[in-house]
């Protein structure tokens, strides 16, 4: 388990510094599964950073990534859960603070499958 808290620190830790696309090329497996508000999951990482491109394509500024909480469990203690509220800018000078959650299941230091959960509305 504590193997498993350090590499969702270090995770987070990117994300808060705006180094997404850092975080997703060091601990995600290639073959990881993400889904979206239970919309049908995408699989490979290829897929899934094309996903996450078009996403940061409409963000100009990260002003602020919070972490509410983090939980960890699972049947084989290799699952992690980070509720955000993450306040973005997009090209626009709009901001919006995105909730969400991430419901990540961890095996060999890789994020192999992800749950994205958002509450609200998630577009400018």
């Amino acid at each position: 388990m504590k193997k498993l808290k350090n590499n969702v620190e270090n995770l987070n830790l990117l994300i808060k510094n705006g180094k997404i696309q850092e975080a997703f090329e060091k601990y995600y497996d290639e073959g990881v599964i993400i889904q979206v508000n239970g919309n049908p999951g995408i699989v490979g990482k290829e897929k899934n950073r094309k996903r996450e491109m078009i996403f940061l394509q409409e963000i100009e500024k990260l002003n602020n990534a919070e972490i509410k909480s983090v939980t960890f469990g699972g049947n084989d203690d290799n699952v992690s859960m980070t509720e955000w509220a993450i306040n973005i800018e997009n090209k626009k000078g709009e901001q919006k603070i995105i909730y969400r959650v991430n419901v990540q299941h961890w095996k060999e230091d890789r994020i192999i499958n992800e749950k994205l959960y958002f509450c609200g509305d998630q577009n400018f």
